[in-house]
């Protein structure tokens, strides 16, 4: 509880300096000013090449959704797509799978689909999962992400981890090591960044409570200045609707909490899957850092450091999503 205690505390000594979502906008100032290189740099395909290529891996794959249902009596939606070897999301930050799959943030699970049978979720407490949950904690990540994987009947994989979903997937490989075949890790941490590693999230627990889901443009510059720098207008109005879609301001308030108790430093070592680390070089969110981190201490892992800022692997264009698709087909082909 280390990081958790250290963003409330720091949100306590600066009470007056967070009152108001003034103090918001001069963060995404500062925020926007450190992500200035990297504005653009994954812009190059057309509106037009962008909607071609979607609408066309439309037409051939559709997903599948189903429900599965945890000890605790609660359902959790997860779907699948596509045919061949089987690639499980586990997933980071928050998510709704129709949203997800039929927005212009698409591309990406559409591709990974045409090549595996890609297997998603929504975690407890969001999306087309039930909703009235109250508890979040890495144990119940890992819960939810050993009831999709039994519920979907595969026996041996590929294990994706996005941002804290990372932790999630290195405890499942721990776990369950004769069933993870290649682990990639993408945006993520051993152990949780403190405040003072991303100063930004005080201002954002503080202000979730409030604003989450509302109209505020302050707010929501603050999440995609951090998030999706790289990201265009259209990207950013997806992604800040996927979020107010996806859960309650009570549910992200505790979810985002509950990254304090994240820490599977001690079992790092122990990792013996083949590990891809990915991470972007600008990323504000998770400072890259992290993510060598990840790649020193997982025994098997090698990575691959890429251009740009944004966090979310969803905002891509053209040719940064080929690039990154091909090193995940390549790594789980060797």
């Amino acid at each position: 509880m280390e990081w958790l205690t250290q963003l409330f505390g720091w949100i306590a000594e600066h009470e007056s300096v967070l009152s108001g979502i003034a103090a918001a906008i001069v963060i995404v100032g500062v925020i926007a000013a450190l992500s200035s290189r990297t504005l653009g740099l994954f812009r190059t395909g057309t509106k037009e090449t962008r909607d071609e290529e979607q609408q066309s891996t439309e037409r051939t794959i559709q997903q599948q959704i189903r429900y599965c249902q945890l000890d605790n009596g609660h359902k959790v939606a997860w779907a699948t797509a596509g045919s061949g070897y089987p690639l499980v999301r586990s997933l980071g930050w928050f998510t709704d799978l129709e949203l997800e799959w039929n927005s212009k943030l698409a591309p990406f699970w559409h591709e990974l689909a045409s090549a595996y049978q890609l297997i998603r979720y929504d975690g407890r407490g969001m999306g087309l999962s039930d909703r009235d949950v109250d508890e979040f904690s890495p144990a119940t990540r890992l819960e939810d992400l050993e009831a999709v994987i039994e519920a979907s009947g595969v026996e041996k994989f590929a294990l994706m981890g996005l941002s804290e979903g990372g932790s999630t997937a290195i405890k499942y490989a721990y776990k369950y090591p004769e069933r993870v075949s290649h682990l990639i890790i993408y945006g993520s941490f051993l152990v949780a960044p403190s405040v003072a590693d991303v100063p930004q999230f005080a201002a954002i627990a503080r202000l979730i409570p409030k604003f989450w889901g509302s109209d505020s443009a302050a707010f929501h510059q603050m999440f995609t200045a951090t998030f999706m720098p790289d990201g265009n207008a259209e990207e950013n109005k997806l992604f800040n609707e996927i979020q107010r879609t996806s859960a309650t301001p009570e549910t992200a308030f505790e979810f985002l909490k509950s990254f304090g108790d994240i820490d599977v430093r001690d079992i790092a070592g122990d990792i013996q899957v083949p590990t891809l680390v990915l991470h972007r070089k600008g990323d504000l969110a998770i400072p890259v850092r992290f993510g060598q981190d990840v790649a020193v201490q997982l025994p098997n892992a090698r990575i691959e450091l890429l251009e740009g800022g944004n966090h979310l692997l969803a905002a891509l264009d053209r040719e940064d999503r080929k690039h990154i698709t091909t090193l995940i087909h390549d790594f789980i082909s060797a």
